[in-house]
């Protein structure tokens, strides 16, 4: 499924939205800006930054992007990968979140064992009590 997501050019497109979006939005609120004066320093229509700011509607093209990035004290950094290391790569992190939100959850008790038999539980849809009884419901329903 996430094969799928990703072989989609709108899935990126609107990765690199949301990425310049963030940046422009983290800019008018550091340099504490209207939308007039970042319309006026990233050389676009007062009407345009309203419209990316409301509707997050972007579409620019790659050089204005880029020309954007600059004037935000940005720069853009663009790579490839092989959709197979990227899909691991993206899997690996997923991972390590759940642990850590695990982790977390179980902080107040630091009982490592305690984690890692939620975390087994999950690939399972049980859950593992601290007594150690496997209990018949999703995780979802019990946090």
């Amino acid at each position: 499924m996430r094969d799928k997501i990703i072989s989609q050019p709108g899935y990126w497109v609107e990765q690199i939205n949301g990425i310049l979006y963030d940046a422009m939005m983290d800019y008018m609120e550091t340099h504490n800006m209207k939308r007039k004066d970042l319309a006026k320093h990233l050389g676009i229509s007062k009407g345009r930054v309203s419209q990316i700011i409301n509707d997050g509607e972007i579409n620019f093209r790659l050089e204005k992007i880029i020309e954007i990035s600059l004037k935000l004290g940005m720069v853009p950094h663009f790579s490839l990968e092989e959709k197979a290391e990227f899909l691991a790569k993206e899997e690996i992190h997923l991972i390590k979140k759940e642990i850590n939100d695990m982790a977390d959850f179980f902080e107040s008790d630091k009982d490592d064992t305690k984690v890692v038999q939620l975390y087994a539980s999950t690939k399972s849809n049980t859950i593992v009590d601290s007594s150690g009884m496997s209990v018949e419901e999703p995780l979802a329903q019990t946090c």
